[in-house]
């Protein structure tokens, strides 16, 4: 195959010129000008056809969010709050799941409450600190000294380790929920049943049996990224 013809540009028209005899200057000029702008026009057409749509724009951004891993499963982490959140936490709970697309549930039971939370690590680390340092679990009343302040303080940390807790972390080998819900169930067998429809009743076993010891917590400040409240 015989290669390409050079390409004439208005930089190199005057070289052209003088290696070839051309009868009408004007009309290699013209000729070299619509080559030029049909190359633009080429180049413009394989940059749209490389745009993203805005859907595909949408995924992308939510790939980066999530830092999904390149395999070996979703990550998944179970949240034991031993006491029935307000409306204001239960809020913060759903809409942050949902902005960092998580999948999962928040469920409410009698014995106790369990966060399931599905997602890539980088989202899951947004969300952790979110529960565990960033949700105030406890209300104190104003110090009345510097001694008491301390004191508040310490009790606060303490309760706020035991109010919610990390129960399990790990990997499944997908998704078992479509989206980030908040339900109630009357009772333990009834949190048990709802869990067990998703193909997780599991995860209300460790909640009730590890509940008591749970996951040590990461550091505050590993995660730079803020939340959304």
């Amino acid at each position: 195959m015989a290669p390409p013809p050079p390409k004439i540009k208005i930089s190199n028209l005057m070289q052209a010129m003088k290696n070839e005899a051309v009868a009408d200057p004007s009309a290699l000029e013209a000729k070299v000008r619509a080559e030029m702008a049909q190359r633009v026009k080429n180049h413009e057409e394989r940059n749209l056809a490389r745009k993203l749509t805005p859907a595909q724009r949408r995924e992308k951004k939510r790939r980066k969010m999530l830092n999904d891993p390149s395999g070996g499963g979703t990550p998944v982490t179970l949240y034991r709050i031993h006491t029935v959140p307000n409306k204001q936490k239960l809020y913060k709970i759903d809409i942050n799941a949902q902005q960092n697309h998580l999948t999962g549930l928040m469920l409410l039971a009698d014995e106790c409450n369990l966060v399931v939370v599905e997602g890539g690590p980088k989202a899951q680390r947004r969300y952790r600190k979110l529960l565990l340092h960033r949700i105030d679990w406890t209300d104190f009343g104003a110090a009345d000294d510097d001694d008491d302040e301390d004191d508040e303080e310490e009790a606060r940390r303490r309760a706020q380790s035991e109010v919610c807790q990390v129960v399990w972390e790990g990997l499944v080998v997908k998704p078992q929920f479509k989206n980030f819900r908040v339900e109630a169930a009357r009772s333990s067998e009834g949190a048990r049943k709802m869990l067990a429809e998703r193909g997780c009743a599991h995860y209300w076993d460790m909640a009730r049996t590890n509940g008591a010891e749970g996951v040590p917590e990461e550091d505050e400040d590993e995660d730079e990224d803020e939340d959304e409240d």
